[in-house]
């Protein structure tokens, strides 16, 4: 009885031949063979190539010196068939496949076609062959014999396609992948979106991964505008694969590879959001419209007829931030969420650390991030000049801050039972997405949920051992897999112990359970672990540092060598007295740790280590003094929280001494016996961190401020010690 395979593609209308059947591929690539047969492919009269028959093929397994290695994709034989078989379909866009017409054999005929092109070639590099092919007479000749028989759709005569866009298709063919560019999903509001799609190529309902932002949904970064941008991504696809010499993290930004997942049983979506890309709008960033198209898209993948009805969401940074906002909306579809580098509280974690402006972050993003991605001319929301307009949580919660603002909305989670897991980041970006991973398990009311607190969470969201775990929670939630993932601990901790060393400790709660909270008093110019009793010391320093190395500035408080190792896992704060001769101040708290030999430890990660001046802190925090009216709801005795609102403001009088308490960004660290622990307090920050925040001539220029220590003005360093596994 004759048996079905397919080639993949699918390549419809290819000839075959086995010593049974021979015909066209059918419009599915498929063909007929019986067992044991080899199956040859044809172009007119001339055999392509190979291979023992089977339920599936595909092009890279018919040159037998590739046999279907991926590795070997650059054979320059292979090149030149699939150059030639995809750019004779009736279309150029292969995302229906490629589709040969019946006559294109006959014309093709007995003409002597070269794949090898060992004769007229003049390097030797491959290179060299394959543009040779492009420019045989043979091939031109036929390609205009079949623009003058019309057996093309479109205008253009029709040239090869480029070797990396042949390549690249080959390689998502032997993997099982079908791709789909500018897919319109239409939005509730009567707008739409684009998106591309990249599904399994067998049939079946799968799971849909999808992500909705502003970064361009083309291969690494940006947006195909043209037939130049398609050419030049479809290049970065191929270098990516073939030795990633420009050090690519991902396919595409800052979401789930598409070789690691569709294979899998997976289909990926990733969406331009309004304004992005050629999605018509005005770009809004992390705003109500981008949560409402991010929230119509999971709907609509939910109703595919290629989809199981199950949305898992993953991404990092913006694309983790956003998938609060669109599940705040409650879309039916939405099934389980895996939030990389995330925020919730867009006013505190993102635009106003501490009350202080996230001044040069955001120009920097704009022009970096979004231009780039957008087809056109560009219609973005002036969202920096606007949140500088609005320095409070409670400025205009409509336009900014607010649970469904125009910009930067703070969505409420209130209603948010998805299944999550929130990774924290807990280096270089710290002061953005490390708060705010932290707070968005916290913050979620579901009881199905996972923490992570990383060193590197670009590095490790893509390594093996990251993706299996990630696709055992979707399996899980998006599939029905009984695996076991949620009966594993649900917080894993990365104690970082300096140099970018670290091991993994585990636990069932967070904040753990077991922390205490020892105090770190300061005294002077020391930090002791008794309340200090002699009398106030007052130490000034200069607020007006705008051109200085911030690492000089301010004051510094050293602690005695510690007597045992001390793990650090949570969240910490300092409380301090201060004094301005300004009506405000801003306060910059590093704790840091020194050596043996008074080295400091370095707790930066691998993306940011050996950069000069990233020396990172083991956590740090951030207060405008003028923001210091704390929330009595939020703050708990282990962290504060402000209230930031307009209301509550409180500038500064000459000479007046107030208490403040500034959060400590949660993190996790090793403190070694005999070292010891060096707080800076400073009045402008850059180094270690990052990006700078807001410096605003008004209170620093010429300002001096002070920090108050002895019996009346106790204040202290407050770190989360939790007992070592």
């Amino acid at each position: 009885m004759p048996l079905t395979g397919t080639l993949a593609g699918p390549v419809a209308g290819l000839r075959y031949e086995t010593p049974t059947h021979r015909g066209l591929t059918g419009g599915d690539g498929s063909f007929r063979y019986e067992e044991g047969e080899r199956i040859a492919f044809l172009l007119g009269g001339t055999s392509i190539g190979h291979a023992p028959a089977a339920p599936g093929l595909h092009l890279a397994q018919i040159v037998a010196r590739v046999d279907g290695d991926l590795a070997k994709l650059k054979d320059p034989g292979l090149t030149n068939i699939a150059r030639l078989v995809l750019s004779l379909g009736r279309d150029t866009v292969l995302d229906h496949g490629t589709v040969i017409a019946p006559e294109v054999h006959d014309i093709i005929g007995d003409r002597p076609l070269d794949f090898r092109h060992d004769a007229d070639y003049a390097g030797t590099e491959a290179g060299d062959k394959v543009r040779a092919f492009a420019e045989d007479p043979v091939i031109t000749g036929l390609l205009a014999a079949l623009d003058r028989a019309g057996v093309f759709r479109g205008t253009a005569p029709r040239t090869l396609c480029s070797p990396a866009l042949a390549r690249n298709e080959l390689r998502r063919n032997a993997l099982g992948i079908r791709r789909f560019r500018d897919v319109r999903i239409p939005l509730a509001n009567g707008s739409h979106v684009y998106a591309d799609v990249f599904r399994p190529a067998r049939e079946g309902t799968y799971p849909v991964i999808v992500s909705c932002g502003p970064y361009g949904k083309a291969f690494h970064h940006h947006s195909v505008c043209d037939d130049a941008d398609l050419e030049a991504h479809e290049r970065m696809e191929e270098e990516y694969f073939f030795g990633n010499a420009d050090g690519q993290q991902f396919e595409n930004h800052e979401t789930v590879n598409t070789t690691a997942w569709v294979p899998d049983g997976y289909a990926v979506v990733r969406v331009d959001m309004p304004g992005a890309g050629s999605s018509p709008g005005r770009l809004a960033p992390w705003g109500i419209a981008g949560a409402e198209a991010f929230r119509d898209a999971i709907e609509w993948a939910g109703e595919q007829p290629w989809s199981n009805g199950s949305v898992g969401l993953w991404g990092m940074s913006y694309l983790a931030v956003s998938q609060h906002a669109a599940a705040s909306l409650r879309p039916r579809h939405l099934k389980a969420m895996i939030a990389i580098g995330t925020d919730v509280d867009l006013y505190e974690e993102v635009a106003y650390n501490g009350g202080i402006l996230n001044e040069q972050f955001f120009p920097v993003w704009k022009r970096s991030g979004f231009e780039p991605a957008v087809c056109g001319e560009p219609d973005i929301v002036d969202f920096p000049r606007l949140l500088a307009e609005h320095p409070f949580r409670d400025s205009d919660p409509d336009l900014v801050f607010g649970p469904r603002a125009e910009m930067f909305m703070s969505p409420d989670l209130a209603g948010v039972d998805v299944p999550l897991w929130s990774v924290a980041a807990t280096t270089h970006l710290a002061h953005f997405h490390q708060l705010g991973s932290s707070e968005a398990y916290l913050r979620t009311p579901t009881r199905h949920k996972k923490l992570d607190f990383w060193e590197d969470w670009f590095q490790k969201s893509y390594a093996a051992d990251t993706v299996a775990r990630h696709k055992a929670f979707f399996d899980h939630w998006l599939k029905g897999v009984d695996n076991g993932i949620m009966d594993t601990p649900p917080v894993r901790l990365e104690i970082r112990t300096g140099n970018g060393a670290s091991y993994v400790q585990e636990e069932h709660e967070w904040p753990v359970a077991r922390t205490t909270y020892p105090r770190w008093y300061f005294d002077g110019s020391r930090l002791t672990t008794s309340e200090p009793d002699g009398p106030e010391h007052i130490a000034r320093y200069s607020a007006d540092v705008r051109d200085a190395d911030p690492r000089t500035t301010g004051l510094t408080f050293l602690g005695e060598p510690l007597a045992e190792d001390s793990v650090i896992a949570g969240y910490g704060k300092a409380v301090l007295w201060v004094s301005s001769t300004s009506a405000d101040m801003d306060l910059y708290v590093s704790v840091r740790v020194l050596d043996e030999r008074d080295r400091e430890v370095d707790f930066t990660g691998i993306t940011t280590m050996n950069y000069p001046g990233r020396v990172a802190p083991l956590t740090k925090g951030w207060l405008k003094v003028s923001h210091r009216v704390l929330d009595p709801v939020r703050s708990t005795p282990y962290t504060p929280k402000h209230t930031h609102r307009a209301a509550d403001h409180a500038p500064l009088r000459d000479g007046e001494v107030v208490r403040v308490e500034v959060e400590l960004i949660p993190n996790t660290g090793l403190i070694r016996a005999g070292h010891r622990l060096r707080v800076d307090v400073q009045p402008y920050d850059g180094v270690a961190h990052g990006l700078h925040h807001g410096y605003d001539e008004s209170y620093h220029r010429g300002a001096v401020n002070a920090v108050h220590t002895g019996a009346g003005r106790v204040g202290y360093v407050q770190l989360p010690v939790v007992p070592q596994r």
